[in-house]
């Protein structure tokens, strides 16, 4: 949990409020996840008013919030706020974002899933996951590491970009794909944060304030833009 953060429940059961308590502490997150979220937030903001309130379904711990303090940002995650998007019953909220959570639901279950995030958007829906180009690079990661994260990146199929374009697009959806972040700056980075995790803490800060925004090379993530026709 970042401490920059604190997740209010709100009148729906499973969602909570992110309150952003420190926006500096975002500095803290591991490299790839700073990566994605900011990203993902400049995205946001080229299509969501301040005015309106996000929900961010599988964020955890609202994480997202450090990068959006002007927006309103709820929260529906299993693991912190108890709900779940697969069963998850609430109003539309204008638009619904999910940051590498998709690649975590079992195959069987995804299309339950981007149906859930397609009624939940009204009118925008963003969703970021790990590209399926770099299926070999994930195997190798969790052969060297283990990390049981990965290890669903390795037994599952990572998400198949053209399908879910092409199933934004089925439910009313316009998508623009955005492709980023380096892969092969996240194999190093990942190892390291493995092996020697305070001195990854040093080399994100370095890499955050000096390369996020260097030529990616091969991207690490697949990033789904989708905003609502008519």
């Amino acid at each position: 949990m970042n401490p920059g953060v604190e997740l209010k429940p709100t009148s729906t059961s499973g969602i909570s409020r992110a309150v952003v308590i420190d926006v500096t502490r975002r500095s803290d997150l591991t490299w790839d996840r700073y990566a994605r979220l900011h990203r993902t937030a400049e995205s946001i903001r080229q299509v969501v008013q301040k005015s309106e309130v996000i929900l961010d379904v599988g964020g955890y711990d609202g994480a997202l919030a450090l990068f959006l303090p002007e927006h309103h940002i709820d929260v529906l995650d299993p693991i912190t706020t108890g709900g779940t998007a697969l069963s998850i019953t609430a109003e539309p909220y204008e638009a619904v974002v999910s940051i590498d959570a998709l690649e975590h639901v079992p195959p069987e279950n995804r299309d339950t899933f981007l149906i859930q995030l397609s009624k939940l958007g009204r009118r925008a829906c963003f969703i970021n996951f790990p590209s399926a180009a770099t299926a070999n690079a994930q195997k190798l990661i969790f052969d060297l590491t283990g990390n049981p994260l990965i290890q669903e990146h390795v037994a599952w199929p990572l998400p198949s970009l053209v399908y879910v374009k092409k199933f934004l697009e089925s439910a009313g959806f316009s998508v623009h794909v955005l492709q980023h972040t380096s892969l092969a700056q996240w194999i190093s980075q990942y190892l390291l944060q493995t092996a020697a995790p305070d001195l990854a803490s040093e080399a994100n800060r370095y890499l955050i304030q000096n390369h996020l925004d260097d030529p990616s090379g091969t991207p690490l993530y697949d990033l789904l833009i989708g905003t609502k026709i008519g």
